[in-house]
């Protein structure tokens, strides 16, 4: 990853607003909603001051990201064992070196502790993850501006990272969240790709640019189909679809999401349908708590976690008929598990586990705007307008934030505030 230099402030001019007014591209996303990312641009277009500084913020990070390297599984310094760097490589998070060892090894776990050495360039993670969330920022910024230039970035980046003969990945995840001295890859290594969904929304964002010719498109969602079955049939993908808590939640996601952008419908609707009784109402306890993520060292993070992944879960049964967001609404369905955790979002001090750090009540904000938007109560809107605007800042948008050198988001994850906008 780069050391990056300070991109100090970026307003929004006029020819910029007048773009957002005057651009009508179509987008049809599978995760994203394009009703509520065109009231966004309406927003924009009207100069709605609660919008304009999210737009602010999410062109600082385009305006950065354009000037940058586009990032490569083939830029990491650790060799993974199977000898080569176009295989996806990670190492868990939460194991360290053994004190008590000369070399270190076997590494020992320390839950909620994150290990540096886990989190940098040297392995794939958190390169995995910029590639994502700038993708992600990429094709939102053509979306709300029609500038070329960011949609012509976000097709360089998706060349980059799946098309290239010369620096795409292979998709598999054999060498996921390893443990030195124990184990090249686990299952569990299948949660460094919960954010790909980002990269299918992109393409339909940039379609009307031209920037991804017919048959990239297609090359792109063969590596998606070729990763699906690899997680179907490989056994460290059915390692991680066994799991019984937020893991096994963020598998049936992505089979859901990329069964979707593949054209895959029906494996899309079996695996929403298996995942509301498997993983919704099987997780989430009769009084709304979610007991596997509450014996975590940071049970708030996790437990808003598994909901984000449960939202969007919800969000793709909507498109193949599946209803998810009204199932046992005041006992072991989604919504029930939301209202559970939302005063404590309101009010972190009531939260009445302990905490290794903090509650991190930011982890909450995507899933009420998601809920606001299901519900219509107006519950959840009140409950996103009192809670701390400058807590809004996650490990990926604190990471991207630092990656970048911009200023840290104070706009309530700017990036959910645009696409998930609470609408009267």
């Amino acid at each position: 990853m780069q050391n990056l230099k300070l991109f100090r402030r970026v307003l929004v001019p006029g020819a910029i607003l007048a773009m957002v007014a005057g651009n009508a591209l179509a987008a049809n996303p599978i995760t994203m909603d394009s009703v509520y990312l065109s009231y966004s641009k309406t927003r924009l277009a009207a100069q709605d001051p609660a919008f304009t500084p999210a737009l602010n913020k999410l062109l600082q990070d385009a305006n950065v990201l354009i000037t940058k390297p586009s990032e490569a599984v083939t830029l990491k310094k650790i060799v993974p064992p199977s000898g080569d760097k176009h295989d996806y490589m990670s190492l868990a998070p939460y194991w360290w070196p053994d004190p008590s060892k000369s070399n270190g090894l076997p590494y020992i776990q320390r839950d909620g502790q994150f290990n540096p050495s886990a989190k940098n360039g040297d392995t794939d993670s958190v390169r995995m993850q910029y590639m994502c969330l700038g993708i992600q920022n990429l094709s939102l910024a053509y979306y709300f501006t029609g500038d070329v230039k960011y949609a012509q970035k976000a097709g360089e980046a998706i060349r980059t990272w799946f098309l290239n003969t010369a620096t795409r990945m292979n998709p598999n995840l054999k060498y996921g969240q390893a443990i030195m001295g124990r184990i090249e890859g686990r299952g569990i290594g299948l949660i460094d790709t919960r954010n790909l969904w980002m990269v299918a929304d992109a393409v339909p964002l940039i379609e009307p640019s031209g920037v991804l010719t017919a048959a990239e498109v297609t090359a792109l969602k063969k590596w998606f189909t070729d990763f699906s079955n690899w997680m179907l049939t490989n056994q460290l993908g059915k390692d991680e679809a066994a799991a019984t808590n937020n893991h096994g939640t963020y598998y049936d996601m992505q089979i859901a999401a990329y069964s979707l952008f593949t054209g895959n419908t029906a494996k899309a609707k079996s695996t929403v349908q298996s995942a509301l009784t498997k993983r919704i109402q099987t997780q989430i306890a009769k009084d709304g708590k979610q007991p596997q993520e509450l014996s975590r060292t940071t049970p708030f993070h996790y437990s808003a976690f598994n909901l984000d992944a449960m939202t969007n879960l919800a969000r793709y049964g909507e498109q193949v008929g599946v209803v998810v967001w009204t199932v046992n609404p005041t006992t072991n369905g989604l919504r029930h598990g939301i209202d559970y955790i939302l005063p404590f979002a309101v009010k972190p001090s009531s939260w009445p586990y302990a905490e290794l750090d903090r509650a991190e009540t930011e982890m909450m904000l995507p899933v009420l705007l998601r809920a606001e938007r299901a519900y219509k109560s107006g519950a959840y809107a009140t409950a996103v307008s009192t809670m701390p605007v400058t807590q809004f800042n996650t490990q990926e948008v604190i990471g991207m934030a630092s990656a970048l050198g911009t200023q840290k988001p104070t706009t309530l994850n700017y990036v959910d505030r645009l696409i998930w906008p609470v609408k009267p």
